[in-house]
């Protein structure tokens, strides 16, 4: 053997071995956690000692990539196919299944999802997502014996618990997408589930909601909405909310949902809304100038579509900036108006009562430019002595017509030095 073949054995020799089969067991661990199911599947090939191993995972996730494999040549359908894998897979998989993700677009309901949730019922599941988009999958009676449920996610499904069934007592998370449910009997379920802290429902059927929810932190809703009630909410701090219509917020002998809205809510420090709840809270009485309870948390406000033509809108956003000493964040959408109030006993030049000394960013968005609405912009302006940044954007087309929207701005006193005006067409995400 020559000198430089020698050479080059030793520096073979001398290289380190096969760094994938010598990462650390949590490293893999950590690596196959994070990776769609069939990708962790195929890691087998990688080495003898990756071999198998996303059969210990407690975690499955079933999505999209699982269309990327080659059809079997045979008679089954999308649908078949898919449970055919699934099915495969978890035959061959050795512990406990603590969280589920089944999210495939081609997935159409059928009896084979039902002895899956079956399965999974029998097998401790603590975390389960079901998505589905072609048809409405009506959930099997298994999966209300699922009874270590933390998190519930599902979407495009039919929601109707047996007359025994006696809630999720260790739900914390519970998401509803265009699922279907009985309206009578949704709010005694949410009672059922004592320790639930996040509840997100989007495109939701109508039904009168009652929410007892000791626990809860967030509340997401849009979709529609006969009544709504917060009856024992005490640590939520996360409420958004755009009903598609306006709602019943308050009994017979009641005058107003306002003060009962708020009054509900201690601790509240982010809130959104749109032009229908607002329409809500208003109705039935007159706007006071300020709340009962000072809105000492809140920190973040968006409204949306609000309508500066309207003088109860108004009353209600002058109502809730005033109520809100420690407010940091704020973003208006206005609703398009060109009929401009009387804005003298509207919005006072001095506004004394009025302190937004914590708030940092304004967005205000779709401004006509009339007079009621630069009086606005003038007031906050004048009240916001660390103001940021102010984001302006016209809904006026005319580049002409925004630029003297533009013109009057910049006169406007600024309490803050480091204030920045910024007036365009789509403002940056404050």
């Amino acid at each position: 053997m020559t000198k430089k073949r020698c050479s080059r054995v030793k520096k073979i020799q001398s290289l380190p071995s096969d760094m994938i089969s010598n990462l650390p067991e949590n490293l893999i661990e950590t690596i196959l956690t994070h990776l769609p199911t069939r990708d962790a599947v195929r890691t087998s090939i990688l080495s003898r000692k990756w071999r198998y191993r996303w059969t210990n995972l407690p975690k499955l996730v079933f999505d999209n990539t699982l269309l990327c494999q080659e059809p079997r040549g045979n008679q089954l359908s999308p649908t078949k196919e898919i449970l055919f894998t699934i099915y495969k897979i978890i035959l061959l998989h050795n512990r406990p299944i603590l969280e589920f993700s089944l999210t495939i677009s081609e997935l159409e309901p059928c009896s084979e999802v039902d002895l899956l949730v079956l399965f999974l019922s029998r097998n401790g599941v603590e975390k389960l997502t079901l998505y589905f988009w072609k048809d409405e999958y009506k959930l099997p009676l298994s999966l209300f014996s699922c009874l270590r449920l933390t998190h519930l996610d599902l979407a495009y499904c039919l929601f109707k618990p047996p007359p025994t069934f006696n809630g999720f007592s260790c739900l914390t998370s519970l998401e509803f997408d265009e699922v279907s449910f009985d309206a009578k009997t949704f709010g005694s379920f949410i009672s059922s589930c004592p320790l639930l802290e996040r509840l997100y429902m989007q495109g939701c059927t109508s039904f009168c909601f009652e929410v007892i929810a000791p626990k809860l932190n967030y509340l997401y809703f849009q979709g529609s909405l006969d009544s709504f009630y917060f009856k024992n909410v005490p640590l939520l701090a996360i409420v958004s909310i755009y009903p598609l219509a306006e709602v019943k917020l308050f009994n017979e002998g009641e005058t107003s949902g306002l003060r009962k809205f708020f009054g509900s809510l201690p601790v509240l420090e982010n809130l959104e809304m749109d032009y229908n709840f607002v329409k809500s809270l208003v109705a039935g009485g007159s706007v006071p100038e300020k709340l009962p309870t000072t809105l000492v948390r809140l920190r973040n406000l968006e409204l949306l579509d609000i309508c500066f033509g309207t003088l109860d809108e108004v009353l209600f956003v002058l109502c809730l900036i005033r109520s809100s000493p420690n407010l940091e964040r704020f973003v208006i959408q206005m609703f398009p108006s060109t009929v401009d109030l009387g804005v003298e006993d509207v919005i006072s030049e001095d506004f004394s009562d009025l302190i937004l000394d914590k708030l940092r960013k304004v967005a205000i968005k779709a401004v006509s430019g009339t007079l009621i609405e630069l009086k606005f912009i003038k007031l906050v302006l004048a009240k916001s002595p660390i103001l940021e940044t102010l984001v302006v954007e016209p809904t006026l087309k005319d580049a002409t017509d925004r630029l003297k929207i533009l013109e009057k701005l910049v006169r406007f006193q600024r309490a803050s030095p480091k204030a920045e005006l910024i007036c365009e067409n789509q403002p940056p995400s404050v």
